[in-house]
């Protein structure tokens, strides 16, 4: 795979892993008592601007929207990375990269968790408590992350493989030989 489709496919799939991780923080939010579905991304925005972007979310709607924006951009350089890594170890499988996924975003958690979260106080709080999710939904979520991202490389590789090289690319592959 070339560097640019390395990086598109990364890119979509981190969206597409950034979604899921975010569908599970909400959805925890939504069915819990003590937290709204809003409060994931919420807190990612107030980790940056300030625990007074964390709330009511009716009262910030614009650290929800902020922090879902942070959140898909975080997203997509994580795939890319993912996508990058896949590609130079030159993983195959299903189950190959499915295990190297969640591996990928349990370890991406841990980074984050005690490694840059922890350098913006009293903001920290928001992640390294229950303020927001209690730790076993954030490990979840990063290790559903990782999964969709190595299904989605999975499914792209094998597609673009089974496809028919195009005349341009046959052109390129002459010249390379």
């Amino acid at each position: 795979m070339n560097t640019r489709r390395v990086m598109a496919v990364g890119a979509v799939g981190g969206m597409l892993a950034g979604m899921m991780m975010a569908m599970t923080e909400m959805v925890y939010g939504w069915i819990s008592s003590a937290h709204t579905f809003w409060d994931a991304p919420m807190a990612i925005w107030a980790w940056v601007a300030g625990l007074d972007w964390f709330g009511a979310p009716g009262d910030n709607i614009w650290s929800i929207i902020l922090g879902m924006g942070g959140h898909m951009t975080n997203s997509m350089i994580a795939g890319v990375m993912f996508a990058a890594v896949a590609t130079l170890l030159r993983l195959r499988g299903l189950a190959t990269l499915v295990t190297a996924g969640v591996a990928y975003g349990l370890g991406l958690w841990a980074i984050m968790r005690y490694g840059i979260l922890p350098l913006n106080d009293p903001e920290s709080t928001l992640f390294t408590t229950d303020l927001v999710s209690p730790q076993w939904v954030w490990w979840l979520a990063h290790a559903i992350l990782g999964m969709t991202a190595g299904v989605f490389f999975y499914l792209v590789s094998r597609r673009l493989a089974a496809r028919p090289l195009e005349h341009s690319e046959l052109r390129h592959l002459r010249r390379a030989a």
